[in-house]
């Protein structure tokens, strides 16, 4: 079909799955298909040799009488479609068992799926549902069993169970080992044969950790490898020794079940089949197996409804000799193109959406739903003009081309636009368990609290077909609750227990209840960041400048980080590139006569002064889109001992990566060289918002550390195994120290010697090589450092965690990470802190997205109280581990940066201003 014709085609009458029209509770086409089978079932009792009747005919049937009424059968279901049974909630209500105990739920804030807001609320649970949802003034106490459990939840709020849409747990399980890698069929181009459900791991430890963080559904799906991956299903997120155990009804009693189907469409495909015969190359490629695939599809429909056709009359079911066509391989696209199956359709890129609605006219089927299409929000129109939803991220991007240079403001712009949105995690690309965030972070980023509660809660469940029974706390609907330690949209919110099919899955310690109670565990949402450019005297190349509205400050009058924060109605002066005080009235004299000398005045509405951070990263200034190597600096094999690579020589100051790092706040950058094996060699601080090298203090410390990986990963040639790069990084420090300056001063402890690795074994090697050599040993990634965590002390190893929360098991050598409340008491980080051990926070993922949100991560590890804490974990900590010089620099905050909502109003580097209110998409000042 032309693509000029695209948008007369939207515009069509589309067999929509969710009929609109019904008598008395039926939609039409159940009605029909009760008629057919009325129909059929005459048709049958006139068997196949019906007896000579005087003066008539005898009819004998060709066909067998199983794969007649098989035929017969299969027309009747072809005048079905899924539909969502309303009724379902009454009637469940109806069946329930009274007898069953009870968990009955007093003083709940209640936030619905769809972030509507009931207080002093009062929840009961029964037989697996809600039995009664009601003001606690309207509630008619009944008497209690010995079985029953009443709970004061004393305000705290609760929320329906998180629905993730888009998962992979069960079918990619974690740690991912070969053996349990089932999550596409890589066979062929074209799968749609294949079933999630056949191969989804019910004992995947990731499914109750995943649960843990308040996600009780999940759609989980096939992959992306290939273009049409086969049926997803649908899972409650609960153990089991069986898929069965998990399994969601989809049809209830509404008859035909709701379907899924995964398609794809962009990179990954090219990457697959690239060097294959059996597969597209091109995007040109791909079209062209789908076009294929329907197409075939397309015939077999077509022979089915011939063969129903001549059956629909006596004379033409006895002239049938063959049985009702059948497709093993093309069946489920069948019935895609009769609107039984939802199709969700992997792709990012506008030219991949386009050419996917362009297959969707041309064979005459829906689309459900966009997931990731993280360029949707270019072609807006077209998307909502064919009700399509997006199903997306608010902070996953920049690895590759089709994800690269995404907007911040993409969930914001969906919705605005009026587009059915959702979030997902695409566990375990990012891990289930924090579904949440992706909802924290598009708040913080404009989506409103409403759309980013109903964006992991009612929005799927809806999409999915199951809203008659998910996304709401309403009577009748599935017992899937959350009680939250305090509000979902708040930095660090964690579930304190979570309910599934009315059932305590996980429930958190007395002690950590305990903590909840605390006023500092907001029971509001925070605010988004402002947008809005305020009428400022800041300006880049300031060196004398009075600051007023600071509500805090973490910079003393020396410039640096001071002991302890200020907080009050502070003014920061700043004179010839130097801050010379910091204070409330005691600055009133300088700050006039800087003010009668012409500096300008910065006003600011709730300003807090911070250090610039320091993050560690894997690949910041040497890597843009990983996937694309000309994007990258390239990588040594790590075997280069005797001239060791640094960093500095390659850092380039470009790329959204750095900019968008630098625009939230993160000055200082430490990146070591890139490597596919075990040596790195030294990394290298660098400003983050320097233009080249050629600028003033770009290079901050050319030499930072030693960085060397043992692992899995870091297996070569040289260091076939673990055992080998031990006893190599130890000779280094001994026997081969002279190779080279810097292990003579690594053996001496001059310089930082950082080990990337998550092994608790690798890291107690590491503890008895540090009290072999002396030198100055850092963990960093540290997964199972908390198993240690006495002994690391002791010995006075820090522990640099990447990521934050120390625990995204994707290997094996993480799998004992501690996953947290309500699982755990404590995280990972958290538990070095308690023992004593110095702990920074950084970033090793190598999608280069994550270091702009580090503020936030360390205030989750520190805790809504400490402050102090947290900016420590990602800025004096680093350096401290690191032994780097202390930053000069300094940041402007309007809000709170610990938690969601704030934004940077200045950066001050080198002596002056360097941006003032950079946007966090724009180039800054």
């Amino acid at each position: 079909m032309e693509k000029a014709k695209w948008q007369e085609v939207s515009r069509r009458s589309s067999r929509r799955r969710h009929e609109s029209i019904s008598f008395l509770g039926m939609s039409n086409n159940t009605i029909l298909a009760v008629i057919v089978a009325i129909l059929t079932t005459y048709l049958l009792s006139s068997r196949w040799h019906a007896p000579y009747l005087q003066g008539g005919p005898s009819y004998t049937y060709q066909l067998n009488p199983t794969d007649l009424e098989y035929g017969l059968k299969q027309c009747a279901l072809n005048q079905q479609r899924p539909v969502v049974d309303r009724n379902l909630a009454g009637a469940r209500l109806a069946a329930r068992s009274i007898s069953s105990p009870r968990t009955i739920l007093h003083n709940a804030t209640l936030i619905d799926g769809d972030g509507k807001v009931a207080h002093n609320c009062i929840i009961e649970i029964q037989d697996g549902i809600f039995t009664k949802v009601v003001k606690a003034t309207q509630y008619i106490s009944e008497s209690l069993s010995l079985e029953d459990r009443v709970v004061d939840l004393q305000g705290r709020i609760v929320t329906p169970g998180l629905v993730d849409m888009h998962s992979h747990a069960g079918v990619r399980e974690t740690p991912q080992l070969w053996a349990t890698e089932d999550v596409t069929e890589i066979s062929a181009p074209v799968t749609p044969w294949g079933r999630a459900i056949d191969a989804l791991k019910p004992h995947d430890q990731a499914i109750p950790v995943i649960a843990s963080g308040g996600v009780t559904t999940s759609l989980v799906l096939t992959g992306a490898k290939n273009q049409i991956s086969g049926e997803g299903l649908v899972i409650k997120m609960k153990r089991g020794n069986s898929v069965l155990d998990m399994l969601v009804n989809t049809g209830a009693s509404s008859g035909k079940p709701q379907r899924y189907l995964k398609m794809a469409m962009g990179e990954n495909q090219k990457r697959q089949f690239e060097h294959s015969s059996t597969g597209p190359a091109t995007r040109i490629g791909e079209s062209y197996w789908y076009r294929k695939a329907y197409d075939n599809a397309r015939r077999v429909k077509l022979e089915q409804d011939r063969w129903c056709e001549i059956a629909s009359t006596k004379k033409g079911l006895i002239s049938i000799t063959q049985e009702y066509p059948r497709s093993l391989e093309w069946q489920t696209l069948v019935d895609v193109l009769r609107g039984d199956v939802a199709v969700h359709a992997h792709g990012y890129e506008t030219e991949d959406i386009i050419a996917m609605f362009d297959h969707a006219d041309e064979f005459g089927f829906n689309i459900t739903a966009l997931h990731h299409a993280l360029h949707a929000d270019l072609i807006m129109d077209q998307i909502k003009a064919r009700d399509i939803a997006v199903v997306g991220f608010s902070d996953s991007w920049g690895d590759k081309k089709e994800l690269y240079n995404v907007s911040s403001y993409f969930p914001r712009r969906i919705v605005d636009y009026g587009i059915p949105f959702v979030l997902t995690r695409d566990h375990p690309a990012e891990h289930g368990q924090w579904l949440a965030y992706e909802a924290q972070i598009g708040h913080h980023f404009g989506l409103d609290m409403e759309s980013s509660i109903s964006s992991i809660i009612s929005e799927p469940a809806r999409l999915l077909g199951l809203d008659n029974r998910l996304g709401f706390v309403r009577p009748g609907y599935d017992g899937d609750l959350v009680i939250w330690n305090r509000h979902p949209l708040q930095v660090g919110a964690t579930p304190l227990e979570v309910f599934i099919d009315g059932n305590s899955v996980v429930r958190a310690s007395d002690s950590v209840w305990k903590v909840s109670e605390s006023r500092s565990y907001a029971s509001e949402a925070p605010a988004s960041r402002s947008s809005d450019m305020p009428d400022s005297t800041c300006k880049p190349g300031q060196s004398d400048i009075v600051i007023r509205g600071l509500s805090a400050s973490f910079i003393g009058d020396d410039g640096q980080r001071s002991g302890q924060p200020e907080s009050g109605n502070l003014t920061a002066v700043v004179r010839a590139g130097r801050v010379v005080c910091i204070g409330d009235t005691n600055c009133n004299d300088i700050a006039r006569q800087a003010i009668e000398e012409n500096a300008p005045i910065v006003d600011l509405r709730d300003g807090h002064m911070l250090p610039g951070l320091t993050i560690v990263t894997r690949q910041h200034g040497l890597t843009e889109m990983r996937q694309e190597p000309s994007t990258t600096d390239g990588a040594s094999v790590g075997e280069e001992y005797e001239k060791p690579l640094s960093s500095r020589y390659g850092i380039k100051f470009d790329g959204v990566h750095l900019e968008r790092a630098y625009r939230s706040g993160v000055t200082r950058i430490v990146t070591p060289p890139l490597t596919t094996g075990f040596f790195h060699g030294i990394s290298t601080m660098f400003r983050s918002g320097a233009k080249s090298v050629l600028d003033d203090g770009a290079i901050a410390e050319p030499d930072a550390a030693l960085h060397f990986t043992i692992g899995h990963s870091a297996k070569s040639p040289k260091t076939p195994s673990i055992t080998s790069q031990i006893s190599k990084l130890h000779d280094l420090l001994t026997v081969d120290k002279h190779l080279h300056p810097i292990y003579e001063s690594a053996a001496k402890g001059d310089v930082a010697v950082v080990v990337h690795t998550n092994n608790k074994d690798v890291i107690a090697h590491m503890v008895a090589l540090k009290k072999e050599t002396g030198a100055h040993i850092v963990i960093m990634g540290g997964s199972e450092a908390h198993l240690i965590a006495a002994q690391l002390a002791e010995a006075d190893m820090p522990v640099i965690v990447a990521p934050f929360w120390g625990c995204e098991p994707l290997f094996f050598d993480s799998r004992n990470c501690l996953p947290g409340p309500p699982l755990t008491d404590r995280l990972g980080p958290q538990v070095l802190i308690d023992a004593g051990v110095k702990v920074g926070i950084s970033n090793w993922d190598d999608t280069n997205n994550h270091i702009r949100n580090s503020i936030w991560e360390a205030s989750w590890v520190a805790g809504p109280e400490n402050q102090s804490l947290a900016l420590d974990l990602v800025s004096k900590n680093i350096e401290d581990i690191l032994r780097l010089p202390r930053s000069r620099d300094f940041v402007i905050y309007e809000g709170n940066p610990f938690n969601f909502g704030a934004r940077v109003a200045l950066i001050f580097e080198e002596g002056k201003v360097q941006s003032c209110y950079p946007d966090v998409d724009e180039p800054s000042n």
